[in-house]
């Protein structure tokens, strides 16, 4: 009973889209740029956090050691850290960390034959074996901070900061523009669906008269709506498919030299997502128009 329902109602939404092609064909492909624009650049958003990700997961962690730590207690601590088994850990003793800082500096480096003593501690340098949110390793630099021997520890915190307000910023600035892109449509529906009430003002007062409800009265519109909604998003699938084919090999290479990062790509589940939202604003849009007429 209830398919047979739906059935006649879909049937009688595609015939008042039919009834009005030129209205029916602007609110689907505005819908359909709509969801367009959204899907672009939700999967651009979704790369860019891919792309900060791998720029910052992977930072090299170094524990400085107090001056009076002998090597064998040096690398008895990178033993027990290693421990661990989430990092990797090596020792570096001064004479080394000099060694390296000679090297650094290239043709200055003769100028550090003049000191008396190595003014370098020994360290520890750990990488984590696999991807930390910021968050997990300020946990593990606060962790580690605490082991017996280590004076401070170095993990690029400024860096993460700025990551951390960058991915913020971003977050922020796309739940804007999503929002103004659904909001655009919505009104687009609202005044196609709108329209269509109006232009048949008469059946539906007439309806109301013989005792028709609210819902009943309201149903078609609002199928109507979803059934935009839906060809909308079909559109949106269809326009994000052919970009993708047509773009998707340069910006493949582009992001594998930026991180190693692969373009983004439109995923089954995102197109259902797509259809599911197309449906949701065409059916609000409808929702909103007939309720205005039925209070009038």
């Amino acid at each position: 009973m209830i398919a047979h329902v739906a059935w006649r109602l879909s049937r009688r939404a595609a015939v008042n889209l039919w009834r009005a092609p030129l209205l029916s064909l602007v609110s689907v492909l505005t819908i359909g740029l709509s969801l367009f624009i959204g899907a672009t650049f939700v999967l651009g958003l979704f790369t860019a956090r891919r792309l900060l990700t791998s720029w910052g997961a992977q930072p090299s962690m170094t524990l400085y050691l107090n001056a009076a730590t002998t090597d064998a207690q040096g690398l008895t601590l990178a033993q027990q850290i290693r421990g661990r088994g989430d990092v990797d850990v090596r020792y570096v003793d001064a004479a080394v960390a000099l060694q390296r800082l000679r090297a650094d500096l290239g043709e200055l480096g003769p100028a550090l034959d003049g000191l008396t003593q190595n003014p370098l501690p020994a360290s520890l340098e750990i990488r984590p074996r696999a991807p930390l949110a910021a968050t997990s390793l300020r946990v593990l630099a606060a962790e580690l901070e605490q082991s017996p021997g280590v004076r401070d520890v170095e993990y690029g915190r400024e860096w993460l900061d700025k990551l951390e307000a960058l991915g913020r910023g971003l977050r922020a600035f796309g739940a804007g523009a999503l929002l103004a892109v659904i909001g655009a449509a919505l009104m687009v529906v609202a005044n196609t669906i709108r329209l269509a009430v109006y232009a048949r003002r008469d059946e539906i007062e007439i309806m109301k008269l013989v005792g028709a409800t609210d819902g009943y009265v309201r149903a078609p519109f609002l199928m109507e709506g979803a059934l935009q909604g839906v060809l909308g998003a079909g559109v949106g699938v269809g326009a994000v498919l052919a970009a993708q084919h047509l773009l998707l090999p340069h910006a493949s290479q582009a992001f594998a030299a930026a991180a190693g990062v692969g373009a983004p790509h439109l995923l089954p589940a995102h197109a259902a997502a797509l259809l599911a939202a197309g449906a949701l604003v065409g059916f609000v849009g409808s929702w909103i128009a007939v309720a205005r007429f039925l209070k009038t």
